[in-house]
Order: structure tokens, then sequence, then C-alpha cells
């Protein structure tokens, strides 16, 4: 999706929740490999933070902002598997369609 819309302002950024860096590196790695045009970051938090500051207990979990900076939340744990990265795709492209 970043590669396919970039060019519309769509930006990137993959967190972890990995408790160890050398996890956080090896995804790096694979996106390396992937030729991946974003990078995956550590969330060095503890759980409360993710529980109570930002409203999910376990991944995935996406934060899309709008060009204002307004956000949405999806959680995981609030949609079918499945239909999650349909939902994602939906609200990114109507947030890029926004001026």
């Amino acid at each position: 999706m970043h590669r396919k819309n970039s060019h519309r302002g769509l930006a990137v950024v993959a967190v972890s929740l990995d408790d160890e860096q050398a996890k956080v590196n090896e995804g790096n790695k694979f996106l390396q490999e992937k030729k991946s045009p974003f990078v995956n970051l550590l969330l060095d938090e503890p759980h409360a933070v993710r529980a109570d500051k930002l409203g999910f207990n376990f991944a995935p979990c996406y934060f899309v902002f709008d060009r204002q900076g307004r956000w949405v939340r999806l959680r995981g744990d609030d949609y079918d598997p499945a239909e999650l990265p349909k939902e994602l795709d939906k609200v990114i492209l109507r947030m890029l369609d926004e001026k």
C-alpha cells in the first residue's frame, strides 16, 4: 500500500511490541530484504501504556492519521482477521481522497 500510495502522501511506520531490540532488528532485516520503504521501530513502554493511553491490548493495532492529524484506531480485536485489512484499506483510501 505504501508503494502504491506514497505519491498521494501516505507514509507508513511500523511499531513493534517485541520485548527485545534483537527481534526488532530481525524485523528490520526482513523489511530491508523485501526492499520495504519503511522502518520498524520499538515501542519501549510498559503494557499499561498500550492499554491505558493507546487503547489496545493485543496486536495488530493500526493508527491512521489524516492530513489534519486526526486519527482512527483500528484494533485487531475489533475485527474478524479477514476483514481488518479490507477495513484498513478503506479507511486509508478515504483519508487520501480528502483534501
